[in-house]
């Protein structure tokens, strides 16, 4: 209805009971059409394997975004109904759904390198992250559903291709020994070559020779058995069992109903894990994940991939620059001492200085952590050269620059040999002989001591810098060793953590080292054959100075699980002291926590009864780190609650001189819903005082100091983000 022309509203228009009746009967009569129709719909693609909704998560986001936004979303919302949603989406327009929504994911990367959207990074990056896992799982799966035939000609032509080089191999092999042309026909290699355009013959003829290959242990002659078992021979079975082993395998039907159902109950595990991070769902995931590997065509490549990014993918990252690094490792030295040593011919003594700085130098490494230490330094020395004839006196200032390569794979440092490179200078500033009381003849005596020396200034320095390489290189080489050979300090230090990493089943099942010019890149996974890991962090996670500390909730969710806290009865002191306990082993110093509140005393005889699943759980989003709770509270002389959803967000807020822990409104809800409303209310009051008396708001000091032989360096926390299941520190 256009503007300005009548408004009929209910009042003025009311229809009659019946005709509202006749409505409702319509639309549940075509709710119900269009239910049925739905259901019938043939399952193509993503549908059956979807969720028929759009996932709230991302709804709720969309939700978020101011109103100069509004319209955008309001288009991401109609792409991603289009998506989950529309019931006849074939194939073809599932694609286009899919190509439209990551369309709309490119808008999201620009707008978070654009300074104007920073007020909604949070609402971008949980965009970000959440859309892009289910577009690129989306297409992982519609890929997998149309593998088939071409995947199984694939593997044949590759098995083809490794029988046919094996073959040629023997062939070779054969035509350079004695005899050899027999051993060719009894394994048929000639034909075996010609034939293996034609799969259906080459088969039986393969067979065959499989036979014989595989009764080579019963050969009576000793000798024939021992040569069969050359690696020619090998290498020919192993490529003959590849390719009647392919060649045996069924072709992969894309329609499967086995895999079709596999692969939602693979979506659906990942929604529920979406939601709230839990190990029955984690499990499932895994579970679904190895049945796809089974029915897949290309064994849940394609899958796997998709996972492997965003779901099982490294949940520890710590990216630090050079200059961070350098401000915790490069020192400086001022050395003094005398002088004395024989230099042609003449007794040289006196004094030198020298200043040497030491820093890292980070070098590009793909495979492992690569570094120089280099330590540049500077030589001043005043001295004077006595022979017989005359005394010289030279000032010296020479410069050194020595390197040596420091490699890490994340279980151990290693060493090469260091190099330098040395510049010497010496200045003659005087000289005086036996006749320098002399008037007149003494200056000149004097001065042609000063051109003789001078003449051999080129070998005295030669002679500088030989002195230089020899004091300096085998100190330096033999500090560095000293510190990060094997058997070194940092080896062995580092040893320790890893076996209380061990002990504690801590120890990461994957990780990678890598450096650039100007970072170094640290990326480890805790993560079990039941387990999720993490996902790829988006980049606005990383402040680009400093050293940043990512940490997924994953991790955080993995590592409570092994704190063996599941089923069992704790007070506030209990839990902490384990914690404590756990930290201590880990980190090889005592570690404690400030108590800034002493607990009432009211508070101090209950106890958290933690379910035997998911007793603690984490989940970061939206700047804020979710902490739920799954336990009931023991209390003395008093009854028992049965175990509550307990879930306390987190908020984290950096200062001038503090970081600030700042505990949300605590929501309680009970796991056995048959209590009824006032029981349960009086049961979620005490549950919420004793939360929030063991929960209180908290300020740690954002500065500390780091103290690394002997060398201290003042460090500071500068950033803080909870986002997209990350929580990064930033440290300067």
């Amino acid at each position: 209805m256009s503007a300005g022309r009548t408004n009929y509203s209910l009042k003025a228009y009311r229809p009659s009971q019946s005709i509202w009746g006749l409505v409702l009967v319509g639309a549940v009569l075509c709710g119900a059409w269009a239910t049925n129709a739905a259901d019938d719909a043939p399952a193509v693609g993503l549908r059956g394997i979807f969720p028929g909704d759009v996932p709230l998560d991302l709804t709720a986001t969309i939700a978020s975004l101011p109103d100069t936004w509004q319209e955008w979303g309001a288009g991401l919302t109609a792409d991603l109904t289009t998506l989950y949603e529309q019931p006849g989406l074939d194939v073809s327009g599932q694609r286009q759904a899919i190509a439209a929504l990551e369309a709309r994911l490119k808008t999201v990367r620009t707008s978070l390198a654009d300074s104007r959207y920073k007020a909604i990074t949070n609402q971008l990056v949980a965009l970000q992250g959440g859309l892009k896992r289910r577009l690129d799982l989306g297409k992982a799966i519609l890929d997998t559903l149309e593998l088939g035939p071409q995947v199984k000609a694939a593997q044949v032509d590759s098995a083809r291709q490794q029988v046919s080089g094996a073959a040629s191999a023997l062939d070779r092999y054969l035509g350079s020994v004695k005899g050899g042309d027999g051993w060719a026909r009894y394994l048929q290699v000639g034909d075996v070559r010609g034939q293996l355009g034609d799969e259906g013959q080459s088969v039986a003829t393969l067979a065959a020779v499989q036979t014989r290959l595989k009764g080579k242990d019963a050969l009576e002659d000793a000798s024939a058995r021992d040569f069969m078992a050359r690696p020619q021979f090998a290498a020919y079975e192993t490529a003959v069992d590849e390719y009647l082993s392919v060649a045996a395998t069924p072709v992969a039907d894309p329609a499967n109903p086995e895999l079709r159902k596999a692969l939602a109950e693979l979506v659906s595990g990942v929604e529920v894990y979406e939601t709230g991070r839990t190990s029955a769902a984690a499990a499932g995931v895994r579970k679904a994940f190895d049945t796809v590997r089974r029915l897949a065509a290309d064994g849940g490549d394609r899958i796997s991939k998709a996972l492997q990014t965003n779901y099982l993918n490294y949940n520890m990252r710590v990216v630090a620059s050079e200059a961070f690094l350098n401000r915790l490792i490069a020192e400086t030295r001022l050395e003094t001492g005398g002088v004395r040593d024989c230099i042609l011919g003449a007794d040289v003594s006196g004094c030198q200085t020298t200043l040497t700085s030491v820093n890292v130098n980070l070098i590009p490494s793909a495979g492992v952590a690569m570094f120089d230490l280099v330590a540049n330094g500077s030589i001043t020395s005043n001295t004077v050269g006595s022979t017989d004839q005359a005394d010289i006196y030279t000032q010296g200032n020479h410069s050194f620059t020595a390197s040596k390569r420091v490699l890490f794979n994340g279980d151990a440092f290693w060493t090469e040999p260091a190099r330098i490179s040395v510049n010497a200078h010496n200045m003659t500033v005087g000289a005086s002989t036996n006749f320098s009381w002399v008037p007149l003849l003494g200056r000149v005596a004097d001065n042609f001591a000063v051109s003789r020396a001078e003449d051999m200034r080129g070998e005295s320095e030669a002679i500088a810098r030989s002195r230089v390489r020899d004091n300096v290189l085998p100190r330096f080489n033999s500090e560095v060793d000293k510190q990060f050979s094997p058997g070194g300090t940092s080896n062995n230090e580092f040893a320790e953590r890893l076996e209380a990493m061990k002990s504690l089943q801590l120890y990461p099942d994957a990780k990678s080292f890598s450096t650039t010019d100007s970072e170094l890149r640290v990326s480890t996974r805790l993560m079990s054959g039941s387990e999720l890991g993490g996902s790829d962090p988006n980049p606005a996670l990383v402040l680009g100075r400093g050293v940043t500390i990512l940490i997924h909730e994953s991790l955080m969710n993995n590592a409570t699980d092994r704190l063996d806290i599941k089923g069992q009865t704790l007070t506030d002191d209990q839990l902490q002291a384990r914690i404590e306990q756990n930290l201590t082993q880990l980190m090889g110093r005592d570690v404690k926590f400030k108590n800034d509140k002493p607990q009432a005393a009211e508070e101090s005889d209950k106890s958290l009864a933690f379910d035997t699943s998911d007793p603690i759980r984490f989940q970061v989003t939206d700047g804020t780190v979710v902490v739920t709770l799954r336990a009931g509270l023991k209390q003395e002389g008093k009854e028992e609650i049965p175990t509550q959803i307990i879930t306390l967000p987190l908020q984290f807020v950096v200062n001038s001189s503090n970081v600030v822990i700042e505990p949300g409104a605590v929501s309680i809800e009970a796991v056995d819903k048959s209590a009824n409303a006032a029981t349960q209310g009086v049961r979620a009051g005490v549950i919420k005082k004793k939360i929030e008396a063991a929960f209180p708001r908290r300020e740690i000091d954002r500065v500390s100091t780091v103290e690394r032989q002997g060398k201290k360096a003042v460090v500071a926390v500068t950033r803080i983000k909870a986002l997209d299941g990350w929580l990064s520190i930033t440290f300067e």
